[in-house]
């Protein structure tokens, strides 16, 4: 009672904390305005003589030129990606380094932390004796007390690399001690588990208290994590429809279901391989997260398909709005006369009016000249391109929100094709809904050889076609791909664009959740998109997307603590949960090669049998989904995606080391 007592009073600072924190009131867009020469001119504005002068951009249009004041334009640029991996190199080297001392010293360590374990029964059991019969200590070694050891290692290792200890790059001293405190209060906590949980005798209540422990250095690493990384300001953001509050017991009550479900199929499974008979605790950490997202899916997809029935939507011969195609293009001559010819034939099979704009970001190659050929030569859809000053990927896309007038906006990248057919308009038919804002379609790998478009094909089947329609069903979906999305014009300009900063899809789609607008995916609209080609280049996309990731979930926190979680608010949560799973995943790994090294081959035949079964697991819904997608040729790679993951998680930890200290100035 007052462990749990204590604990809930740092939850609760914890939360109070964070719910107390400066926001505010916009989200750091670099909004942009034009207007056509034969527009009418709104209510003059006074002049700022001090104010700078405003751009003026060129528009190409089919068959003439305009010189158009465009304001904000080139103001904002995004900044290019650091590099991080010296600080993965760090990292990992610190982490191998002080495991191997804790692990070839732990009797020498560990004796005196079990007399910190005595003292912590005493006083948690005063004035009754304390029934210390099972102790940490060199006398009971076994491979589950490595658990404690490798965390605290994992810890120490981050916050030297991340500069936590040292004055290169410079923290501040509210972050070390905040640092300092949680790996303090990490080992308290560890003390006091063992107190209450190892010393009492019985395999299962240690195998619940591995359990507790594991989870336990996740969470703290996680907070950890955050002590070293810059983030956005937390944004304010009302909402515009009133409370869906059975939205938060739907994600409640199927994420409780699957992790029931999970638990009681992995330990009757368990019992019958035997797989218990060495370490049931690791088995449970391993097979029921990812047999909990898998249930998770399975039952809250059908109650998202549910959902699109009950909105009763019209067809597209009676509903289609008019569509504004904006293209971002920065050195991409090699795909722009490609992806804007298959636009236009998409733009052919759709009922309503549709218009392409490119918005050429100051391109050094020949983009703008093909862009304006590829223009020159539309036949379905009429379009321009803007010549930009350089200044990211969100200036080219707010250059071109800012030419747009018609009533949907659909984002498509300069290396994104549309197809022919089915094309986009099923997707355009969603905001026949007043409570959708934002659609994505589906998307397919352009290539089909090469490792990384194999991976990134599994990848497709696993996130878009089976956890991204459940997580939009209860609510908990982030982000829609910004390759081929859409959303109306009216509420991209109310919210001022797209932020100037990696991962301004997420950020986006997030943005737009806070009003309390719905998000969807549409797999009757299909784009196929390029795929980086080897190691280096999926590296680089990966880091800005993991970069990304983190910055939108720090700038929409707040949406968790504010009156309305269930609009982005579960998103949050549900991404958080994922990144501390992240983590217990890859000590998890290292735990199981642990129990190799001392165990020998009862632990190798252990650790293979639960991989096969983790690849069993994931191998139904992908493979289901890759005969959807008519990729049978992917059904032989399905054994490699648990590598594709341990891959994208070394490309998470680069991702944080981009965004130390002087980061902020990206998204001033």
């Amino acid at each position: 009672m007052f462990s749990g007592l204590i604990l809930g009073v740092v939850v609760f600072v914890c939360v109070a904390y964070l719910a107390d924190r400066p926001t505010t009131e916009g989200a750091g867009t670099n909004p942009m305005s034009a207007r056509w020469p034969w527009e009418e001119a709104a209510e003059p504005t006074p002049v700022d003589p001090a104010a700078p002068k405003t751009p003026i951009v060129t528009v190409y249009g089919q068959k003439d030129v305009h010189q158009i004041p465009m304001r904000g334009a080139g103001e904002h640029p995004s900044l290019p990606l650091p590099r991080a991996r010296r600080f993965v190199f760090v990292l990992v080297g610190l982490f191998a380094g002080i495991s191997f001392l804790f692990l070839y010293f732990y009797g020498e360590i560990f004796n005196h932390y079990d007399h910190l374990v005595a003292l912590a029964g005493t006083f948690l059991y005063w004035p009754i004796r304390w029934p210390g019969i099972y102790t940490v200590g060199a006398t009971a070694l076994d491979v589950p007390d490595y658990i404690f050891p490798m965390y605290l290692a994992a810890m120490l290792a981050f916050a030297i690399a991340s500069g936590l200890v040292f004055n290169r790059p410079h923290h501040s001293i509210g972050r070390r001690l905040g640092a300092l405190g949680l790996v303090l209060f990490y080992v308290a906590i560890e003390v006091f588990l063992d107190a209450l949980l190892f010393t009492v005798p019985g395999l299962s209540v240690r195998d619940f208290g591995l359990l507790v422990r594991t989870l336990t250095g996740g969470l703290f690493m996680v907070f950890l994590t955050f002590c070293a990384v810059y983030l956005p300001k937390p944004q304010r953001l009302p909402a515009r429809f009133p409370r869906d509050r059975a939205a938060i017991w739907k994600f409640l009550g199927v994420g409780a279901l699957a992790v029931a479900i999970s638990v009681v199929a992995v330990l009757a499974l368990s019992a019958f391989l035997h797989l218990d008979a060495l370490v049931l605790p690791f088995t449970l950490l391993l097979l029921v997260p990812l047999l909990a997202l898998t249930v998770f899916g399975a039952i809250a997809r059908p109650v998202y398909f549910r959902g699109i029935r009950q909105s009763h939507l019209p067809p597209l011969s009676e509903y289609h709005p008019s569509v504004s195609i904006v293209m971002p293009a920065f050195n991409e001559e090699k795909w722009i006369s490609e992806t804007i010819r298959a636009a236009d034939l998409a733009a052919g099979h759709y009922p309503g009016k549709v218009e392409i704009i490119v918005g050429c970001d100051g391109s050094t190659d020949r983009t703008l000249e093909l862009a304006r050929v590829a223009i020159g030569r539309l036949e379905h859809a009429t379009g321009c391109v803007v010549d930009l000053p350089h200044g990211g990927k969100s200036n080219a896309l707010n250059g071109a929100l800012a030419l747009a007038r018609n009533e949907i906006v659909l984002r498509c990248d300069a290396d994104t094709h549309i197809t022919e057919t089915p094309g986009f308009g099923e997707m355009i038919r969603h905001f026949a809904d007043p409570t959708v804002g934002g659609v994505q379609g589906a998307l397919h790998p352009y290539q089909r050889e090469g490792w990384t478009r194999k991976l990134r094909a599994l990848e497709v089947a696993w996130m878009h076609y089976l956890l991204r329609p459940a997580n939009m069903g209860t609510r908990s979906a982030e982000v829609i791909d910004g390759l081929f999305s859409a959303f109306r014009r009216k509420d991209l300009v109310d919210l001022g664009g797209w932020v100037p900063w990696n991962g301004e899809d997420t950020e986006i789609a997030m943005r737009v959740q806070r009003l309390g607008y719905r998000i969807r995916i549409e797999f009757g609209a299909l784009a196929l998109e390029d795929v980086p080609e080897n190691y280096n280049e999926l590296r680089k996309q990966r880091v800005r997307w993991g970069r990304g990731i983190l910055m939108a979930n720090g700038q929409h926190y707040p949406s968790l603590f504010g009156p309305t979680p269930e609009y982005c608010g579960l998103s949050v949560f549900f991404w958080f949960l994922l990144m501390m799973r992240s983590g217990v995943r890859s000590l998890v790994y290292l735990y199981l090669l642990v129990l190799i090294v001392v165990l020998g081959v009862p632990a190798l035949v252990f650790t293979a049998a639960l991989f096969l079964i983790a690849i069993a697991i994931r191998a139904v819904p992908i493979g289901y989904f890759l005969l959807k997608m008519k990729r049978p040729d992917m059904l032989l790679w399905i054994p490699f995606f648990p590598f594709a993951n341990i891959i994208k998680q070394s490309f998470r930890f680069e991702a944080y080391g981009t965004l130390g200290p002087g980061a902020a100035q990206e998204y001033i």
